[in-house]
């Protein structure tokens, strides 16, 4: 049973990883092709609402999807009531988007330079491409209903729809207003497709265990503290966009934000395992088998981390040969490239190690040390954006990484001895 799990893992991943490739492929020619329409300043101010709206949804969301994903796996009333709960994830999520929209669009009512040039609609529409993509519900339900494919042939087709929007853009109507609707309809079909998949659909779960019911309120609690998570980890995912756009320039925030694209796109190799490990973990856990669970980790790290490294390396060394094409000028970053690969790196081999904590129930642990480490990582981004500019950003997120993974490692050691 063991080993069919742990197979079960690396196939839902390698399935999520094949989504992700072909996500990074198309973003690989999706940002190059928006720069060409609407400049890197445009791109740069386009990054500071995008910032905005995913800082006010974190803000109001709770991820009950979250508490599905460690509760769900091995109960007895599994397939009755997945559907039910997954619909009321997705009413937070859809409160979240309201107010972010409401948020960015009063923007228009002060002298923000970032938003001067976008119109109430393009607003609105900067707010649905950047959210939908974070609804966890939808996500959540196809994992747990193990219809992985589902979500590969939505997301392919979803991403395929968004360069052929742009390139159309880009050829016949090039305008900011066209770029967003490139980038927010796609969106629009795969959410109102999933949703309605998710109704209609019916869900067979093999080798479904009887280790107790669902408890509703220890799903809402796990999501109200993964919103907590959420809203801690605004810093190194949206906040710092923010502290660049002012600091520096809406140019210089264009840059960053492609290089922590190209971050991004090299931890899409990786990633598809931290929520696939999830339920794992919480199922060996469940079992009261932390043996298990931490074998599984370890095997995780053996396989990542060499992974990530080849992927780094690949991509650095290839740089002569991807840059002249889609991204000039990062020709004067060089060095700035070489600090995201290794930031890329040291991330994507460890991230399973941060499943398996949250995974233990180490909520409060996880907490204090995600918000300690983020403050942290505010000051050093300041003081070392200042100084050495996006150098220095990219810096201050690879030292907080590095403590974060280090940090939980010894107490993992610690609960494994």
């Amino acid at each position: 049973m063991q080993a069919i799990r742990s197979n079960k893992l690396f196939k839902n991943s390698v399935l999520s990883f094949l989504l992700n490739v072909s996500t990074a492929a198309i973003s690989f020619l999706a940002i190059p092709m928006t720069l060409k329409i609407i400049g890197i300043q445009e791109y740069g101010n386009l990054v500071f609402v995008q910032a905005v709206a995913m800082i006010v949804f974190s803000l109001v969301t709770i991820q009950y999807w979250q508490g599905m994903l460690v509760e769900f796996p091995g109960k007895s009333n599994f397939v009755g009531v997945l559907e039910q709960h997954a619909f009321r994830s997705m009413r937070y999520e859809i409160f979240g988007i309201l107010v972010a929209g409401i948020v960015v669009a009063a923007f228009l009512l002060f002298d923000i330079k970032q938003v001067a040039n976008f119109s109430l609609t393009g607003l609105l529409l900067i707010v649905v491409s950047t959210v939908l993509p974070s609804f966890g519900s939808l996500i959540a339900y196809f994992r747990l209903a193990e219809k992985n494919h589902v979500l590969l042939m939505v997301g392919l087709i979803c991403n395929l729809l968004r360069l052929a929007l742009l390139y159309i853009s880009l050829k016949y109507s090039a305008s900011v207003f066209a770029v967003l609707l490139s980038y927010a309809l796609p969106e629009v079909l795969r959410v109102v497709y999933l949703s309605v998949s998710m109704h209609f659909g019916k869900v067979h779960i093999a080798e479904e265990t009887d280790s107790g019911s669902v408890d509703e309120g220890r799903i809402l609690s796990t999501g109200k503290w993964s919103t907590f998570m959420a809203i801690a980890d605004l810093p190194i995912a949206h906040i710092d966009k923010i502290i660049v756009s002012f600091s520096l320039s809406s140019e210089m925030l264009g840059v960053y934000n492609i290089l922590k694209r190209i971050y991004g796109i090299l931890g899409m190799a990786t990633s598809p395992v931290y929520i696939n490990s999830i339920p794992e973990f919480a199922r060996k856990i469940n079992a009261s088998d932390l043996a298990g669970a931490v074998a599984l980790w370890r095997k995780t790290i053996l396989l990542l981390v060499p992974i990530s490294a080849i992927i780094g390396f690949a991509c650095y060394f290839s740089s002569s040969l991807w840059i002249p094409i889609l991204y000039r000028g990062l020709d004067s970053y060089k060095n700035e490239l070489i600090l995201i690969m290794v930031t890329a790196v040291v991330s994507g081999g460890f991230i399973t190690t941060h499943a398996l904590y949250w995974s233990l129930g180490k909520k409060r642990q996880t907490s204090v040390i995600t918000v300690i480490s983020n403050l942290c990582y505010l000051i050093l981004l300041y003081v070392l954006s200042a100084k050495f500019g996006i150098f220095g950003a990219i810096g201050a997120l690879l030292l907080q990484i590095i403590g974060v993974v280090a940090l939980k490692i010894v107490l993992l050691s610690k609960v494994a001895r």
